[in-house]
């Protein structure tokens, strides 16, 4: 699907351009793809957009294309071929579009001209337009049950993507969003992948400019939490004693990291990473420890726990040149997420940086030592927690929602009241590969699930159908899984982990539920789609 890019500026030949593909092309440096399509009247069209994913700065023609959707190779962001829509979460700002004209049998490509787009956008909002839909007009979405006052608890993921996506949808009616976070929605994934290890600024951090909820007609409450639902006269106060209304409610209150109740854990230099403030503190922390170790490398970081933050954490401590230890109550940190042999290879990236493991459940902590429930001792300068995260279900259970082990909702992310949904690390939706109940603690099902709750609350009634996806990086190796694996017992290994190139099907009573991949970033995308875009119990 991606060749040689192809110098447009003589234009190319429309048989070059496949109907099921996309082409690789550029022009005056820009990258470009070019994609056939058929409108439903027949005719044929050909969308010239950028090639590169507007989220992760993938070469989108690397990836697949299904229908009129290309599939990002890296996070499997979805965008729409005919429109440059982003359609499917983590990406949501749209490609840029080219003005593309087939004459004859030739396809001619330019920058549309500023002074093209008024009319391209008065064509695209009457439905006038002869070629259907226009490279980056969003998708409406009618108000069918009349909303006219949203309310978005959680300005984490999801919280963030239900407000864009309602104002991608040409929703006009108001919208709160109340936030606990100090700060405007930004990008969580960046703090364990970038903005911890030096890679990644604080400037890139905020998904969406300060002033864009302002512009947008957001009431953004940062620094606010909710303490009460009255799910009868569609209330929600405020810990300041306000109330807001809503016709419709969307729960999306995240989690808080563990921290085991013992003693020392709840110390200055015993640390958890969630929001920004923590990744500031344990950077902070870092550097006068990486400091004072210039020239002795004495001074170390404990790592408690070998979850994928975990090992994040360790990743960016060493290469912030601190040494590292990482305590792991499982010999094989990750097996259980991710099989033998893929955990095995991860065990092995941080091995060759210089990680040491320890086995053993902590026990207490004095700011020196790091004693262990079998008597073992680590000793080191900070600790880092990483054992995991518990959903914040607190608001919801109080106002009578269903809750076990997350708030229960259906395929459009709706609870049993009608009007409230849930979405993010709190909610237990049905697997869309399964059909049983799972919750998930993925920053892409979080967006995905926000911006389906935006759709839904406005009456769209479309069900999740992407399977959850997640990806983990480790110095320079990138790990990706899509579907969620109850159980890793039954792996089928394709290609060598040892050598960075492998996928792994894992499979529960014949049926494969997940795809875990390294190096392999086509292949799992394929198999994603062969595998698990499956009806639930099919």
């Amino acid at each position: 699907m991606a060749d040689e890019p192809i110098d447009l500026s003589a234009g190319v030949a429309l048989a070059d351009i496949p109907a099921d593909g996309t082409l690789a092309a550029q022009l005056d440096g820009a990258q470009l793809m070019l994609a056939r399509w058929t409108d439903a009247t027949g005719r044929e069209h050909v969308s010239a957009l950028d090639a590169i994913c507007t989220h992760s700065g993938a070469k989108l023609p690397t990836g697949i294309r299904t229908g009129d959707t290309v599939h990002c190779p890296f996070h499997h962001a979805c965008f729409d071929l005919r429109t440059g829509e982003a359609t499917v979460a983590p990406a949501y700002k749209p490609l840029k579009r080219w003005q593309a004209d087939i004459d004859g049998d030739t396809v001619h490509v330019r920058d549309a001209a500023p002074e093209d787009e008024p009319a391209l956008r008065e064509a695209a909002d009457s439905g006038t337009a002869e070629s259907g839909p226009l490279p980056g007009t969003p998708e409406r979405v009618e108000n069918l049950r009349g909303v006219e006052r949203v309310v978005v608890v959680g300005g984490g993921a999801a919280g963030f993507a239900t407000v864009e996506r309602l104002r991608r949808a040409a929703y006009t009616g108001a919208i709160t969003l109340v936030s606990g976070e100090p700060h405007l929605p930004i990008d969580r994934t960046l703090l364990s992948k970038g903005y911890l290890d030096g890679s990644a600024e604080a400037s890139k951090l905020p998904l969406l400019p300060d002033d864009w909820y302002a512009a947008h007609d957001v009431d953004a409450r940062i620094g606010v939490h909710a303490t009460a639902i009255d799910t009868a006269e569609r209330i929600v106060t405020l810990d300041s004693g306000a109330e807001v209304g809503y016709d419709a409610l969307v729960l999306a209150t995240g989690a808080t990291p563990a921290r085991p109740e013992l003693p020392g854990f709840d110390r200055d230099d015993a640390f958890v990473l969630r929001g920004q403030q923590d990744a500031q503190a344990i950077i902070a922390a870092a550097q006068s420890v990486a400091s004072e170790a210039a020239g002795s490398g004495a001074k170390r970081v404990i790592v408690v726990g070998s979850g994928f933050i975990g090992l994040e954490v360790a990743a960016a401590m060493r290469t912030r040149k601190v040494a590292v230890t990482v305590v792991s109550r499982s010999e094989l940190p990750l097996a259980r997420q991710l099989g033998a042999d893929l955990a095995g290879l991860v065990k092995s990236l941080h091995e060759e940086q210089g990680v040491e493991f320890v086995t053993g459940s902590p026990a207490s902590w004095d700011g020196a030592v790091l004693e262990l429930e079998d008597g073992g001792t680590v000793h080191g300068d900070l600790i880092v927690v990483g054992l995991g995260v518990s959903p914040n279900t607190e608001l919801a259970e109080a106002a009578g929602l269903p809750v076990t082990d997350g708030v229960v909702v259906d395929a459009y992310g709706e609870t049993t009241v009608r009007g409230v949904f849930a979405a993010g690390d709190i909610a237990r939706f049905p697997d869309p590969v399964t059909g049983r109940l799972i919750r998930v603690e993925h920053w892409a099902q979080a967006e995905r699930a926000g911006a389906l709750a935006a759709i839904n609350l406005l009456g769209g009634q479309e069900p999740l159908t992407e399977p959850p996806f997640f990806w983990s990086k480790h110095y320079s190796t990138s790990l990706r899984m899509a579907g969620h694996a109850e159980s890793v017992e039954d792996a089928e290994v394709e290609g060598s982990t040892a050598e960075k190139s492998a996928v792994v099907r894992f499979t529960e009573q014949g049926r494969v539920t997940a795809i875990a991949g390294v190096g392999q970033d086509r292949r799992v995308l394929e198999l994603e789609e062969e595998l698990l875009r499956q009806p639930a119990g099919a």
